[in-house]
């Protein structure tokens, strides 16, 4: 599929302004007609989101006692329908097994669609981070957008942009983790520099001890530096309760407790005077 021929002016036109907004109060004023769900999708841009459902909880009790108040958007797509704006209200119509849903049909092309999409992962701070890398690898493998316009339109760094779309080299398992929000963001960035071998191994080490992204990105440095005896490391550091910081000139040791300190020395000067 070529570049979005407006993708550019529609940047300039709506860089200092909402069109997210502007697009829903247009629409939600507009009288909305049933559609049977069995006809409706998810765009070809957003297919691969996911929810968790205890985050829609008020979503889902206000569905399931009022119905669906407020319409999503829709767009025409061969013989069925496309959802550009509502994806949590269509997926909890879906899971409450409605057959209709309120929704309001308009003609709206890709370019708006990419820019919708892009701009509204902006407003979705709390959405897993695994959404904007299947947004942002969809967006550039079939749509030619550049990570230059993704950065601009979401409104951070291609530096960032580029972070998140190496989530997708996760081995499968870590990934399955992160969905399920045992990892975050910043931990999972830095798990893709493990061989991916062993990042489910070092995935269950940092929900097992809640390791912070400092004690992370310390652990690749060492798998990656220092691989042929990180094993002796890692038992050190499990048989004397400490965590160790290996530099190219200085070994840091720290400890969790002045008790393990006073042990450690305790032994280690003993053995010494052997």
């Amino acid at each position: 599929m070529s570049k979005p021929r407006n993708l550019v002016s529609l940047i300039r036109e709506y860089q200092n302004s909402d069109l997210i907004n502007t697009i829903e109060k247009s629409y939600q004023s507009e009288t909305s007609i049933q559609l049977d769900l069995e006809k409706i999708r998810y765009n070809d841009i957003s297919r691969n989101q996911f929810f968790q459902d205890k985050n829609l909880k008020e979503i889902a009790e206000s569905i399931s006692e009022s119905g669906v108040l407020n319409p999503v958007l829709v767009r025409k797509k061969n013989d069925y329908y496309e959802v550009v704006s509502g994806y949590k209200r269509f997926y909890i119509a879906k899971k409450l097994n409605l057959k209709t849903i309120p929704a309001v049909i308009r003609d709206i092309s890709d370019d708006i669609l990419i820019y919708l999409v892009l701009s509204r992962a902006t407003h979705k701070r709390h959405d897993n981070i695994l959404n904007k890398t299947y947004v942002f690898t969809i967006l550039t493998e079939e749509y030619n957008v550049s990570r230059k316009d993704i950065a601009m339109i979401s409104k951070i760094s291609i530096s960032q942009v580029n972070n998140i779309m190496r989530l997708k080299n996760l081995s499968n398992d870590v990934i399955a983790m992160i969905k399920k929000d045992f990892l975050s963001y910043g931990q999972a960035r830095v798990l893709v520099n493990f061989p991916k071998d062993k990042q489910i191994i070092y995935a269950k080490k940092i929900v097992d001890n809640n390791m912070s992204v400092h004690d992370i990105e310390n652990m690749a440095k060492r798998e990656k530096n220092y691989s042929h005896f990180v094993e002796d490391v890692e038992k050190f550091e499990e048989e004397n309760h400490v965590r160790i910081n290996i530099g190219r000139k200085t070994i840091s040791l720290k400890f969790k407790k002045i008790s393990d300190i006073k042990k450690f020395t305790k032994n280690y000067f003993n053995n010494f005077k052997k």
